[in-house]
């Protein structure tokens, strides 16, 4: 394997649901330089870039130290943008890739390291993780993607639904199979390339779930399962909420995830 990891923030400027969300103000710094600052400071990646298709957000990303490469408008995916920086011939040397997701100033260094680990040490084409789900609310609501996790720890499906179903009982979510998806994502090269070289298949384009396109084909997804996280910046709640979190933090240029 080349050596080296490469971290990419894919920070696309259009979103529906928080209107330019790259540059949504949050205690008084944009999203996507909470995330910057937050993965920085962990020190997990030979090189870190955002990767955006605005030339607004690499002003803005430059203008706080952040290495920027602008990338295509069309891209469908996270997934895709991060693809075409691992392209570039600067980032040609390095083995392997994550997507660090450019809505998630809370991200966790383990949660990190986890994904890391299953592709350089562990031997998986991609790894990802899941933490435990807590409540048959979150268990049935199809905003959370749930997990399902083979004996070897590789993702079996990727699903909306309330899965795995209990039929017979109450699911017990001390049990352990009751796994909440977390979208953090690292590669191998060549299978983040296969990845997107791959066309739409028919689970992903039932569930609306990108990573079934890849699980369909063969491409092996570990799962490390972690401890609950802080969630993401996707609606203006959420975005109230990370304020409030970030806004009352004692150290708020480098704010620790909930334990």
């Amino acid at each position: 394997m080349a050596a080296g990891v490469l971290g990419v923030i894919p920070a696309r400027l259009s979103s529906q649901r928080l209107p330019e969300k790259p540059l949504h103000p949050l205690a008084g710094r944009p999203l996507v330089e909470w995330v910057w600052r937050r993965v920085s400071a962990f020190a997990l990646f030979d090189a870190l870039v955002v990767a955006t298709d605005s030339e607004r957000v690499a002003d803005v990303a430059r203008g706080f130290g952040a290495r920027v490469a602008l990338t295509r408008e069309d891209h469908r995916s996270g997934t895709d943008r991060v693809a075409e920086v691992a392209r570039m011939g600067e980032y040609a040397g390095f083995g392997t890739i994550v997507n660090v997701q450019g809505d998630e100033p809370f991200v966790r260094r383990d949660h990190l390291e986890s994904a890391i680990h299953l592709v350089r040490e562990g031997g998986w084409d991609a790894g990802t993780v899941a933490t435990p789900i807590g409540s048959v609310d979150e268990w049935r609501e199809p905003s959370v993607v749930k997990v399902v996790r083979g004996d070897d720890g590789a993702a079996l499906y990727f699903s909306r639904a309330p899965v795995p179903f209990a039929r017979d009982a109450e699911p017990d979510f001390a049990s352990g199979p009751y796994l909440r998806h977390v979208g953090i994502y690292s590669y191998r090269r060549d299978a983040l390339l296969r990845w997107v070289a791959l066309g739409e298949a028919p689970l992903e384009r039932i569930e609306k779930l990108e990573q079934l396109r890849p699980l369909a084909a063969g491409i092996r997804i570990g799962v490390a399962v972690g401890a609950p996280a802080e969630g993401g910046v996707d609606t203006p709640a959420d975005a109230a909420r990370a304020e409030r979190i970030l806004g009352s933090a004692s150290t708020p240029d480098l704010i620790e995830a909930p334990a």
